[in-house]
């Protein structure tokens, strides 16, 4: 591989962090102030303190870039199927990012049914992902344990509000 591939690589790895953390934080920007709506919700039991989505979702953005970026790599080799992955990949990440937005907005019922279409999504992404990388697969397991959690949240959310 020369410098000038390396490069391109290492260019296309830094967009895909880019693009996704900046979904995320758009999608954070679009939802209000989710820290203050979070905190005057009645909550189920389990839920955790505000401060923690701060750490764990720029974390697993970081994950879900990664993974794509995997396969993104794969283009050359296996068009077909990597492609298809890739759409599930970007289908996921739009239901991610309108998710907090219906949500945090309170349309309770309304982001519990965008959550679980995301946990369906996501699964779907993670087989496919694994079939062709399995690193790229490895890496959306936490993101598909979180969002299972927070299917949990947002049900009792729904409940309880």
């Amino acid at each position: 591989m020369s410098k000038t591939s390396h490069l391109k690589t290492f260019l296309y790895f830094i967009a895909f962090i880019l693009i996704v953390e900046g979904i995320g934080a758009l999608s954070s920007l679009f939802a209000g102030d989710i820290k203050s709506i979070y905190n005057n919700m009645k909550l189920p039991p389990l839920a955790p303190p505000d401060y923690l989505f701060g750490i764990v979702w720029p974390l697993l953005y970081a994950l879900i870039a990664i993974s794509g970026f995997l396969i993104f790599r794969l283009l050359g080799t296996y068009k077909t199927e990597a492609r298809l992955a890739l759409t599930y990949f970007v289908l996921q990440l739009f239901i991610n990012f309108i998710w907090s937005i219906i949500f945090f907005k309170g349309y309770y019922w309304s982001g519990v049914i965008t959550i679980l279409l995301l946990d369906l999504i996501v699964f779907i992404c993670l087989i496919k992902f694994l079939k062709l990388d399995k690193v790229s697969g490895i890496c959306l397991i936490p993101y598909l344990i979180w969002i299972l959690f927070a299917t949990y949240l947002s049900i009792g959310v729904a409940l309880l509000n």
